[in-house]
């Protein structure tokens, strides 16, 4: 179910967006429509993904509080979906320099082309463990905690995430916790118990500050 919350002055759209509620699992635009809107996340978590011609789903990104997504140019190369129940603020679509004067706050492409980078810098990771590794470290840097790491996504869409097969994701976990670099806490929460080592796994070693755009998860299914 999707919900929009009307506004109370003349224009509030175009100067401060739209605020709508996306219940979880439905789908906020389909790949292909006209991109009439792009939206920044205020709560929850939403994911984008390509389906290709043989009905195979690549995901492309993840969003999170803060992250725009579907700033497109007629339509919609992906669609978008809410992994968990998300509000959006949603603005109608046009150049940057439109939405800027609209009042979009923050530097549109700079933002939108987070999730870019991020998929950059795990697919520059050759082996499993190193993707996997750098994913839970963009977890860790994204939220500022390193225990009680909640995942609202499925280990399915993990793998689609890093081009790896469901099997592959869930063996690397496993091995991680054999090897103490992390700890499973039920289904829906990780915590790293070996912050430095799990940094040079993923190759990041001697690095500073935040490497990815990604926030926490949960429900390792």
């Amino acid at each position: 179910m999707i919900t929009i919350f009307s506004n109370d002055h003349e224009g509030g759209e175009r100067r401060l967006g739209q605020l709508m509620s996306v219940a979880k699992g439905i789908v906020i635009y389909h790949q292909g429509v006209e991109a009439r809107y792009w939206y920044e996340v205020v709560s929850g978590t939403v994911r984008t993904c390509r389906f290709m011609g043989d009905g195979h789903r690549q995901l492309t990104g993840f969003f999170y509080p803060g992250d725009v997504f579907g700033v497109d140019r007629g339509n919609h190369r992906e669609a978008a979906e809410a992994v968990t129940g998300v509000v959006l603020r949603r603005f109608p679509a046009g150049s940057p320099e439109q939405l800027e004067r609209d009042g979009a706050d923050g530097n549109i492409l700079e933002r939108a082309l987070e999730s870019a980078r991020e998929r950059i810098f795990l697919f520059g990771h050759r082996t499993a463990a190193n993707r996997v590794a750098a994913f839970l470290i963009a977890i860790a840097d994204r939220s500022g905690a390193r225990s009680g790491l909640q995942i609202p996504m499925t280990r399915g869409d993990i793998a689609d995430y890093l081009n790896l097969t469901l099997h592959t994701v869930s063996r690397t976990i496993s091995e991680f916790a054999r090897d103490r670099l992390i700890a499973l806490d039920g289904p829906q929460n990780v915590r790293i118990l070996d912050f430095e080592r799990l940094r040079i796994l993923a190759g990041d070693a001697g690095e500073e500050g935040p490497i990815s755009s990604l926030d926490s998860f949960r429900e390792w299914a």
